[in-house]
């Protein structure tokens, strides 16, 4: 098992590619028109936000926070909606 220098020397090249990807996308939005609209209100962009903080506090568990914030909370339909909508689709 690798120690922990050894397992930041193997993706810190990744993590930093990810992190400067993520600054380049959000320069983009801002350069665009709207962007700076887009930035403060857009719902995506502030679940980024809320990860991002995850990432900063250091505690564990980051990946499955992070999960979590991304993950849709809308309750699956029920089955009697979901049967109907099909009957009415095939009529």
């Amino acid at each position: 098992m690798r120690d922990a220098q050894q397992t930041l020397e193997q993706y810190y090249l990744e993590m930093r590619w990810r992190c400067l990807s993520l600054a380049a996308d959000l320069d983009r939005i801002e350069r665009s028109p709207g962007g700076a609209n887009v930035l403060g209100s857009d719902p995506r962009l502030a679940r980024l936000r809320q990860a991002i903080g995850v990432l900063l506090e250091g505690r564990g568990n980051r990946a499955e926070q992070v999960q979590n914030i991304f993950s849709d909370k809308t309750p699956p339909p029920d089955r009697a909606t979901k049967r109907r909508s099909d009957e009415a689709t095939k009529g």
